[in-house]
């Protein structure tokens, strides 16, 4: 047998007095609606065509481009600068203006309609500038391409491979010699620096006094003594120069950037090399730096 209800609970005490106060306070259409639950439909966000807009300033437009949207100091379009360019069909603007031979500008044209007039075998278009997102920012009003040649433009792209892949990389160390450095060490110091000179490293070397109270430091003879010795080993090597002017004073802290172009770079060893570090201080890696030629 089914159990009657008790007239006098909880949940119907309370939904006496919300529902009581709700009616007081609320107009019939707002009881309504905070009663029960929606069945009209959502209303659907209404957007212009693009067709009747300059150019689109779709979010996802705007981060597609700026992957590839030149610094800030180019102002002016100029060339693309990276394999992330806007091109054909990937351009998202659906008005442009296209950039001729003799640096003018068409009429503003539908980007659909310039790409089914191109051979698209032979030919590319080519985003070079954004329009600009309002009228306080500078650019282009439209957007501005370029029709190139692709076959032109993938030979030039393999020459630039090519000669890239032909400059040999210069390999940099860096020694760290000390001003009262004792003479064996110094010799030691002065093979490892022709040996680093003649296989077409970079080397800079740096004197110095070291940072330890318990140091001794060096007279300004030996000072003058240390940078003579240095100064022959690097006379030792055939085509061996300092390339830049040398910073600070002699006794204090002189730093040398030398390099003989004589050596051959592809001897390089493949693992960092371990140099001996000033008198009384331990061994001290090395740290090699490649950089482009």
């Amino acid at each position: 047998m089914r159990a009657s209800q008790c007239l006098f609970n909880s949940a119907t005490a309370l939904r006496k007095v919300f529902i009581s106060n709700a009616a007081a306070l609320e107009t019939p259409g707002q009881l309504q609606r905070l009663l029960l639950p929606s069945i009209t439909a959502p209303v659907q966000p209404s957007f212009s065509s693009p067709s009747t807009r300059p150019f689109s300033t779709h979010h996802a437009a705007q981060i597609r481009f700026n992957r590839a949207r030149p610094g800030p100091g180019d102002a002016s379009p100029g060339p693309a600068k990276n394999d992330r360019t806007m091109r054909d069909y990937d351009i998202v603007f659906p008005w442009i203006q296209v950039r001729q031979d003799d640096g003018s500008l068409t009429e503003p044209q539908r980007t659909n309609a310039v790409l089914k007039k191109l051979n698209l075998d032979r030919h590319s278009l080519v985003l070079l500038a954004a329009p600009r997102t309002d009228s306080e920012s500078k650019g282009p009003e439209y957007p501005i391409c370029r029709i190139g040649d692709r076959k032109a433009e993938l030979a030039a792209q393999a020459e630039k491979d090519a000669i890239k892949k032909k400059t040999p990389k210069i390999v940099s160390k860096e020694l760290e010699l000390n001003w009262a450095i004792a003479p064996h060490d110094l010799r030691t110091r002065m093979t490892q620096l022709k040996r680093f000179l003649s296989k077409g490293y970079q080397v800079r070397v740096t004197m110095m006094n070291l940072k330890k109270r318990a140091k001794r430091r060096a007279s300004p003879d030996e000072a003058k003594e240390a940078l003579r010795v240095v100064e022959e080993a690097v006379a030792e090597i055939p085509g061996a120069k300092e390339t830049k002017a040398r910073e600070g004073e002699v006794g204090d802290t002189l730093v040398m950037l030398l390099h003989a172009p004589t050596g051959s770079p592809a001897s390089a060893p493949t693992g960092a090399d371990t140099t001996e570090a000033p008198a009384g201080t331990g061994p001290v890696a090395e740290k090699p730096r490649a950089s482009e030629g």
